[in-house]
């Protein structure tokens, strides 16, 4: 079939570029080279020209050819004289990013600017799909995450590393672990194994999307751990409510109830206890104006209230 065409084809594309010229070429530019001659002097289709078929017509009567696929699913067969040597053909191997954008030499340029761009768009398409197919497999981990199952309040016993893992998915942690070159472990049977301190990162930001994804609906360690102790440190109610806009804790009001709950919690499990610094019958003066004296006695005598 085509075989006026595949013997100019053989001519000048396998002969003297493989075999005269050294050149290393994909089988899909092969097969490209061979579609456009027959076009070119035949006026026939033959897009439907398997590339397996040319292969082996090729094996056939070329046997100082040689064959080989790289490991890379995505990467197409590379095609050279056997005779290569291993130097040169490092230094022959095309593009590795596994395009087939490079024509053949029978092409025109405008003819190899309009398949380049149909090569570009076709590979944006694929990183396209990809992206947004793994997006959507977060999305439906994130989903099927309960969030935390402690009673409220949490306390300290459930703020904690330990406890900040057990609502981050698996597929989550180790998608961030890879983005940012923590580890190459393909794996999501478990966590993968990285530094300590690049652990504790990676849950901050893992639990910020998962905090994210429910619209706070899932409190996570961080949200509440962060959120209260910049409270107990700053007093601030901006502080507190800017990080919560930034999406990296709860809001003031949860952060207030929380507190709220942990200290009921504290007089429920014991009425009769003393905090520290107090000491049993001894007077405590409270004063709410400061331009009162003699606040001091314990009678409250002689005292010159001044609102």
């Amino acid at each position: 079939m085509f075989d006026a065409s595949y013997k100019l084809f053989c001519e000048r594309i396998i002969r003297q570029r493989l075999l005269v010229n050294n050149e290393v070429l994909r089988m899909g530019q092969l097969r490209k080279a061979f579609i456009d001659m027959v076009k070119a002097n035949k006026g026939v289709d033959a897009s439907n020209y398997r590339q397996d078929l040319l292969k082996k017509r090729l094996a056939q009567d070329f046997p100082q050819l040689a064959f080989h696929m790289p490991t890379k699913r995505h990467v197409c067969e590379l095609v050279f004289a056997e005779t290569l040597s291993k130097d040169a053909l490092v230094d022959m191997l095309p593009d590795p990013s596994g395009t087939e954008t490079t024509q053949s030499s029978e092409l025109s340029q405008t003819d190899s600017d309009n398949e380049t761009g149909r090569t570009k768009c076709q590979t944006t398409q694929e990183d396209t799909r990809t992206l947004y197919t793994a997006a959507l497999f977060l999305k439906r981990l994130l989903s099927d995450t309960p969030g935390m199952s402690c009673p409220w309040p949490p306390t300290s016993e459930n703020l904690n590393v330990t406890e900040s893992q057990t609502v981050v998915p698996i597929g989550l942690y180790n998608l961030v672990s890879w983005i940012i070159g923590a580890t190459e472990e393909p794996t999501l049977d478990h966590y993968v194994n990285i530094d300590d301190d690049v652990h504790l990162k990676v849950l901050s930001v893992c639990q910020d999307i998962v905090y994210l994804a429910s619209k706070g609906r899932k409190k996570t360690p961080k949200s509440l751990a962060l959120g209260l102790t910049v409270r107990h440190l700053t007093g601030s109610s901006r502080i507190v409510s800017l990080l919560n806009r930034l999406g990296h804790c709860a809001s003031w009001d949860t952060v207030l109830s929380l507190d709220t709950s942990l200290a009921q919690l504290t007089l429920v499990e014991g009425r009769d206890k003393i905090p520290k610094g107090f000491s049993k019958r001894t007077p405590t003066t409270l004063v709410w104006d400061n331009i009162d004296f003699g606040e001091e006695t314990l009678s409250g005598s002689e005292v010159l209230p001044h609102s």
